[in-house]
């Protein structure tokens, strides 16, 4: 059984809110608890976080990723997923 989950570290001197992501290709902005949709999960809504994470039972790193139902989904936010993105939600 694959765990995902995202740890909540109290982080002082991090204002997530004022993260933002930047893709090359497109010229989209993305900020922590936008949502998104991917061209090859096309009926899936995705919720952009960043902070520490942990997928597919690897150890814990801090950076962008993306959650669904409710979290029980995380995957990295990679650069083809930035590629990959038609739908922002703000």
């Amino acid at each position: 059984m694959e765990v995902n989950f995202i740890l909540n570290i109290d982080m002082p001197n991090c204002n997530v809110n004022k993260m933002e992501l930047w893709s090359p290709k497109s010229a989209l902005c993305l900020r922590p608890g936008y949502r998104v949709r991917l061209h090859r999960f096309e009926s899936e809504e995705w919720v952009v976080g960043y902070g520490w994470f942990s997928f597919g039972g690897n150890r814990p790193m801090c950076g962008w990723f993306l959650t669904k139902d409710a979290g029980l989904t995380v995957k990295p936010l990679q650069l083809p997923d930035l590629d990959d993105i038609y739908i922002v939600k703000m």
